[in-house]
C-alpha cells in the first residue's frame, strides 16, 4: 500500500463515514422533529381552543349576569307593587317615578356597566327612564314572561347590550317590563385583561338571533360592530349551533388565518371566535422546534467532523476511535440534559407499554423515582383514568387507532393524592410501521382546574361572606322541597333581617358594615347544622333552610339560638356594635308549596317580628297577609296625604301652673284618611320614618304651625307654639335653613316658636347636633327637651345644649301625688332645671291633685287633659275665649 493509495483510502473512508453520519443525523432529526412538531402544534391548537372556550365562558357569564341583574331589579317588591298600583290607576305617574326612580338608581349603581333603564307599563309605554336613552324602536323587545337579550347594537356611538325582564306581580302576571342597557366596554375589558395578550388577536362575539357581530381587540377599545357577511361568520354560526373547533381559512387578500370558535354556555345562539394570522399561530410552534433541531444539527456536524478527523492511518486507529467515543458520549450527555430539563414529565415506554426511562420532572410531579416506575406500565404505576371515568384501555385504544392521544386524565402521586393532568402520548414506529416505543408527556393542570372551580364558586356564592347567594339559595330550596315532597317531611325557612344595621353603615361607614356582615355570617354559620343551608339574600338579609324537622318547635329552637348569637356584641375598630335581628319563619307544606311562596311568607313574618319590638321571631300567619296589605295601603295613602291636604294639625294648650295663664300650645299632627277617618300619629309616624317621608311631613308641620301662630298673633293672641322635630330633621345639617325659611315665609316672630327634641335624637349624633342646635338658637327661637328622663340622659351633654325648657314625661306625672318615686324624680328634675336656668313644663296633667302638687313644687307650666285636649284651630279659638272668661285676671 503506497502513500498515494493510503491517502486516497483514508479520504475515501473519511468521506463515506462523514456521509453516513450526515444521513443518520438527518434521519434522527426527521424522526425527532415529526413527533415534536405534532405535539407542539396540537398543544398550541388545544390551548387556542381552550382559550376560546374560556373567553366564551367569560362572555356568557357577563350576559347571564346582565340577565340576572335585570331579573333582580324587576323582582324588587316595592317598585314592582308601585307599578302594579300605577297600572290599576291607584297612583299617577309622578308618584310612581317619585317612589321608584331613587330605588332603581340605587339598584343600577351596583353594576358599573349598566348604562340605563327604561321601565314600561303593562301596555309597553315608557313610564320611567334612567340613564342611557333607548330609541323607541328598540323598546319592542319587551316580552310577556321571559327575559330577552338583544344586541350587540350601537346606541350613541357606544356598543350596547339590551336586556328586557318582565315585571311580574305576586300572582305571576306581567305588569310591565324593564329594559336595561349594558355597555359592552366592560366585556371588552374582561376579554382583554391579559397585559401580555397579543395585539393582533381579534375576538368576535356573535348573536345568531340578531345576526350581530362585535369585534374586541386592543386597538379598538369598547368594541366595534361589524357588517354582515364577514368571512368568520360561518364559523360563528357553527359555534352558535353548539360546535367547538379550530379551522384555517383564506382571507380576501390571500392571507391565511386561524379561527378558534366556541358557543357561550347558558346562552343559546351566542358564540365567540378568536381570529389570528396563521403565521402568528405557527411561529411559536416552529420556535419550539428550533432548539432541538439546532442541537441535533450541531451534534451531527460535530460527529461528522470528528469522524473525518478520527480516520487516520491504521497505526493511530485505536486512539482516534477512543477519542471519538468520548466525544460522542459528551454529545449524548448534552442531549440527555435537554431531556432532563423539560418542565413536563417525559416517560419513554417500550412496545408493551412498560416504562423504560423518565426525567426529573416526572419525579417532581408524581413523587415516583425511576427505580419505582421502571418495568411497570404507566397505568399501573400512576393509576390513570380519563376525565370521563373511562379505563386505561380506552386511552391505549385511541393511541393504537391514531398513533397518538391527547386529553385530560387523573393521576395519583406516590402518597395517594390524585391530581388532574394533561397527557400526550405518541407512538414511535419501526420500519414495518409497528410501535417500537411510546413517548408520554404529562403536565400538572391543578392550578388551571382550581381557577375554573373558583369561577364556578363565585357565580353561586356571595363575594363578601362566601355564603350561597340568591341563585344557589333558590336551587337548594327547590331541592329541599322536592325531598320534602318525596319523604312527606317538613321544611322550615327562616328569614333573618339585622336590626340597626343601617345605623352602623351611616355612622361607621360601609367598610365596617361589610366586616360586620362577615362576622354575622360566620356566627350564623357556626350555629346551624352542617346539613342546613345558610344563604345571604342580599343587604343585611339572611335565609336558613331547615330540612327534615319534626315540627314548628324545632324551627323555634333554631331561631332562639340564632337570636342569641346575634345579641352578642361585635368589636370592630374599637367600637362595640350591637345589631340583633328579627326572624320570620314559614313552614312547608302548611305555608306554601313553592320556594317563592315560602320566602314571601317568611318575609311577612319577619316584618311582624320587627313590629313586635325586634330581636324576636314570629311564625307566618294568614293575618300577616292582611296586615301587610293594610300596611301597603297606608304607605300608598301616606305618600299622597300632603298633596291631597289630608294632614291636620291639632293644638294642645299649655298654661302657667301658678295662675292658669295660657302661655302656648303644642302642635300635634293627625292624618284625616278619606276612608279610615282620623289616624293617630302612632299609626303613621313610624311608617313615615321607615319609608323616608318624615322629613317632608316635618317641614309641613313646621310651616303650618308657624302660619297658624302668625294668624293668632295678628288676631291679638300672641302664643308660643311648640313643634316636635323628628330625628331625621335633627340629624340633618339643614335644620337651620329649614327653620329660618319657615320664619321668613310666615313672618312669625322667632320668640313665638319653640322646637322640641328628644334625648335620643341628640345622642345619635351628639357633636353634630350640638353645633346645629346652637346655630338654630341664634335665630331667636327657644328649644325644649321632650319626654325628659325617659331616655339615656347625660348631664354632660345637657349642659352643652342651648335648651330653654325641660318637659317632664307623663309617666312621672301620672303617679303624683301617691307614688314617692315619681315625686322624687319630678323634684329632682325641677331642682336641676332651676340650677341650670331652665324652665319646666309637666306633661299629662289630668287631676287637680297633680296640679296642686306641681304648684307646691314650683313647677312653671303644664299641659294635659285637665287643661285641654288637642283641638283643631277653630275649636281652640272657642276654648281660648272661654278660658280667658274664666281667668279674667290673667
Amino acid at each position: 500500500m503506497n502513500l498515494a493509495y493510503s491517502i486516497r483510502l483514508q479520504r475515501r473512508i473519511r468521506t463515506y463515514a462523514t456521509i453516513g453520519i450526515l444521513v443518520t443525523g438527518l434521519l434522527v432529526a426527521i424522526a425527532t422533529a415529526i413527533p415534536l412538531y405534532h405535539d407542539a402544534h396540537d398543544r398550541a391548537a388545544a390551548a387556542y381552543v381552550e382559550d376560546a372556550r374560556a373567553r366564551a365562558r367569560s362572555a356568557g357569564q357577563f350576559i347571564v349576569k346582565a340577565n340576572d341583574i335585570a331579573r333582580q331589579i324587576a323582582s324588587r317588591s316595592g317598585i314592582r307593587d308601585q307599578l302594579e298600583a300605577y297600572n290599576g290607576w291607584e297612583i299617577d305617574r309622578s308618584a310612581l317615578v317619585e317612589y321608584s326612580a331613587p330605588r332603581i338608581r340605587d339598584a343600577l349603581s351596583q353594576g358599573r356597566n349598566i348604562a340605563g333603564l327604561v321601565r314600561l307599563d303593562q301596555g309597553n309605554d315608557p313610564v320611567i327612564e334612567i340613564g342611557q336613552q333607548i330609541p323607541a324602536a328598540l323598546l319592542q323587545i319587551a316580552s310577556s314572561k321571559e327575559p330577552v337579550t338583544c344586541g350587540p347594537l350601537r346606541i350613541d356611538d357606544k356598543v350596547m347590550l339590551l336586556v328586557s325582564a318582565p315585571v311580574l306581580s305576586r300572582d305571576g302576571v306581567r305588569t310591565g317590563t324593564d329594559i336595561l342597557s349594558f355597555e359592552m366596554a366592560a366585556l371588552d375589558e374582561l376579554l382583554n385583561n391579559d397585559p401580555k395578550g397579543e395585539h393582533n388577536i381579534r375576538q368576535l362575539l356573535f348573536n345568531s338571533t340578531d345576526q350581530a357581530v362585535v369585534e374586541f381587540n386592543r386597538l379598538t377599545p369598547g368594541g366595534r360592530l361589524l357588517d354582515a357577511g364577514q368571512p368568520e361568520q360561518a364559523f360563528l354560526e357553527r359555534a352558535a349551533g353548539g360546535m367547538t373547533g379550530l379551522d384555517e381559512f383564506e382571507r380576501s387578500d390571500g392571507s391565511a388565518s386561524m379561527v378558534a370558535y366556541a358557543p357561550l354556555p347558558e346562552m343559546p345562539g351566542w358564540s365567540l371566535a378568536l381570529v389570528t394570522p396563521a403565521r402568528t399561530f405557527d411561529t411559536p410552534v416552529l420556535f419550539r422546534l428550533a432548539s432541538p433541531l439546532l442541537m441535533i444539527t450541531l451534534l451531527v456536524l460535530g460527529g461528522a467532523w470528528l469522524t473525518a478527523r478520527a480516520i487516520r492511518p491504521v497505526a493511530d486507529k485505536v486512539v482516534q476511535q477512543s477519542r471519538k467515543l468520548g466525544e460522542m458520549s459528551e454529545s449524548m450527555a448534552l442531549a440527555a440534559s435537554v431531556f432532563e430539563g423539560s418542565p413536563q414529565a417525559v416517560l419513554i415506554l417500550d412496545a408493551t407499554h412498560h416504562i423504560l426511562e423518565t426525567n426529573e420532572a416526572c419525579h417532581t410531579i408524581t413523587g415516583f423515582g425511576l427505580t419505582e416506575l421502571r418495568g411497570r406500565t404507566m397505568c399501573q404505576a400512576l393509576c390513570i383514568s380519563t376525565d370521563e371515568g373511562g379505563m386505561c384501555s380506552e386511552l391505549w385504544r385511541g393511541v393504537d387507532e391514531a398513533g397518538e392521544w391527547h386529553g385530560e386524565v387523573r393521576l395519583m402521586r406516590r402518597y395517594g393524592e390524585t391530581f388532574p393532568a394533561w397527557c400526550s402520548i405518541n407512538a414511535v414506529l419501526d420500519g414495518s410501521g409497528k410501535p417500537r416505543h411510546y413517548i408520554a408527556m404529562l403536565s400538572d393542570i391543578s392550578d388551571k382546574k382550581q381557577a375554573e372551580d373558583r369561577i364556578r364558586h363565585l357565580a353561586q356564592h356571595d363575594p363578601l361572606t362566601g355564603l350561597p347567594n340568591r341563585s344557589l339559595l333558590a336551587d337548594r330550596l327547590e331541592h329541599a322541597l322536592e325531598r320534602g315532597r318525596r319523604s312527606e317531611s317538613r321544611v322550615a325557612l327562616l328569614f333573618i333581617d339585622l336590626d340597626r344595621f343601617k345605623h352602623v353603615n351611616d355612622s361607621l361607614g360601609h367598610p365596617v358594615g361589610d366586616r360586620l356582615l362577615q362576622e354575622v355570617a360566620h356566627r350564623l354559620h357556626s350555629t346551624v347544622r352542617q346539613q342546613d343551608t345558610l344563604a345571604r339574600q342580599g343587604g343585611d338579609e339572611f335565609v336558613v333552610i331547615l330540612e327534615d324537622i319534626e315540627g314548628p318547635d324545632d324551627a323555634a329552637r333554631v331561631a332562639v339560638k340564632l337570636l342569641s348569637t346575634l345579641e352578642a356584641p361585635v368589636i370592630l375598630d374599637g367600637h362595640e356594635i350591637f345589631v340583633g335581628g328579627s326572624i320570620g319563619i314559614s313552614l312547608f307544606p302548611s305555608d306554601g308549596d313553592s320556594g317563592e311562596a315560602l320566602l314571601r311568607c317568611a318575609d311577612s313574618a319577619m316584618y311582624e317580628a320587627k313590629e313586635q319590638g325586634r330581636s324576636t321571631y314570629r311564625f307566618y300567619t294568614a293575618e300577616q297577609t292582611r296586615i301587610s296589605r293594610e300596611r301597603f295601603e297606608l304607605e300608598s295613602g301616606l305618600r299622597r296625604a300632603i298633596e291631597r291636604d289630608e294632614l291636620r294639625l291639632f293644638y294642645q294648650p299649655q298654661a302657667a301652673c301658678a295662675n292658669g295663664q295660657l302661655v302656648g300650645v303644642e302642635a300635634l299632627v293627625r292624618w284625616q284618611h278619606p276612608e279610615r277617618g282620623l289616624v293617630p300619629p302612632d299609626r303613621f309616624i313610624p311608617l313615615a320614618e321607615e319609608i323616608g317621608l318624615i322629613g317632608q311631613i316635618g317641614e309641613w308641620v313646621l310651616n303650618t304651625a308657624c302660619a297658624q301662630a302668625r294668624q293668632w298673633a295678628q288676631a291679638g293672641h300672641p302664643l308660643r307654639v311648640a313643634v316636635n322635630l323628628s330625628s331625621h330633621q335633627v340629624s340633618q345639617d339643614r335644620l337651620f335653613d329649614t327653620v329660618k325659611a319657615a320664619l321668613d315665609r310666615t313672618g312669625l316672630s322667632p320668640s313665638q316658636l319653640e322646637l322640641e327634641i328628644t334625648e335620643g335624637h341628640v345622642l345619635k349624633r351628639v357633636e353634630e347636633c350640638i353645633v346645629e342646635l346652637h346655630r338654630v338658637k341664634t335665630l331667636g327661637v327657644s328649644l325644649a327637651i321632650d319626654d325628659f328622663g325617659t331616655g339615656y340622659s347625660s348631664l354632660s351633654y345637657l349642659k352643652r345644649l342651648p335648651v330653654d325648657r325641660l318637659k317632664i314625661d307623663r309617666s312621672f306625672v301620672e303617679g303624683i301625688p301617691d307614688d314617692h318615686d315619681d315625686i322624687s324624680i319630678v323634684a329632682t328634675i325641677l331642682s336641676m332645671a332651676r340650677n341650670l336656668g331652665m324652665g319646666v313644663i309637666a306633661e299629662g296633667v289630668e287631676t287637680p291633685a297633680q296640679i296642686e302638687h306641681l304648684v307646691a313644687a314650683r313647677c312653671g307650666e303644664y299641659q294635659g287633659y285637665l287643661l285641654g285636649k288637642p283641638m283643631p284651630p277653630d275649636a281652640l279659638q272657642d276654648w281660648m275665649d272661654r278660658h280667658r272668661a274664666n281667668h279674667p285676671d290673667t
